[in-house]
């Protein structure tokens, strides 16, 4: 092996360490001093890396942002035999992985953000679209199953149950157990038409 291709190989991990010192940096800084107070030279001078390794990954603090955002796993929308089931299964991995530090506090952080900063909004938005497949894919599931009207609005279900679950578990003051959930997830379900949901 050539000595270059052996400094390559040395190289990459040394890269991937920067990396994951710069992403946990920023997220450090976004949960204990919020986004407005965020800037490249202090993640930079934390993460103890430089400005233009930051420049060369990511372009402008937004995509650094959304890239520590990007990291937190994805739901996995399993087949738990019924659409209220499936809806607190998802509902259990949001507690496990949105609704803990750091996530408990960067989620409202770059949601209220998101609405005020269109550059945080082009970056931001692509990436819940892809966070709402796991809720869209419960939904089409349903409607296969029958337990959903073939004619229902998929896309403003997910706003409803997403929005509905999202808004109590980071703006109000509300029963987070299961058991709790359950019940705000009928009463929607009743509202979309499921079947064995009607009031």
């Amino acid at each position: 092996m050539s000595r270059s291709a052996v400094t390559a190989r040395r190289g990459r991990p040394r890269s991937q360490r920067s990396e994951d010192a710069i992403i946990s940096a920023t997220t450090q800084l976004l949960t204990n001093e919020g986004y407005a107070r965020l800037t490249l030279s202090r993640v930079a001078a934390r993460a103890r890396a430089s400005k233009s390794t930051i420049y060369r990954r990511w372009p402008t603090k937004e995509h650094l942002v959304i890239e520590a955002f990007n990291r937190w796993p994805l739901l996995v929308p399993r087949d738990r035999g019924d659409l209220l089931s499936d809806l607190l299964d998802l509902y259990r991995q949001s507690l496990r992985i949105l609704y803990r530090p750091p996530s408990n506090a960067i989620m409202p952080t770059l949601i209220a953000e998101r609405a005020r900063n269109p550059a945080l909004a082009a970056v931001f938005d692509p990436v819940m679209q892809r966070r709402r497949e796991p809720v869209r894919a419960v939904l089409k599931r349903a409607i296969e199953r029958k337990e959903l009207p073939r004619d229902t609005d998929v896309e403003l279900a997910v706003d409803a149950l997403m929005g509905a679950a999202y808004l109590r578990m980071y703006f109000v003051s509300g029963d987070l157990t299961v058991k709790g959930m359950r019940k705000m997830f009928a009463m929607l379900l009743r509202g979309l038409g499921a079947r064995g949901h009607s009031s």
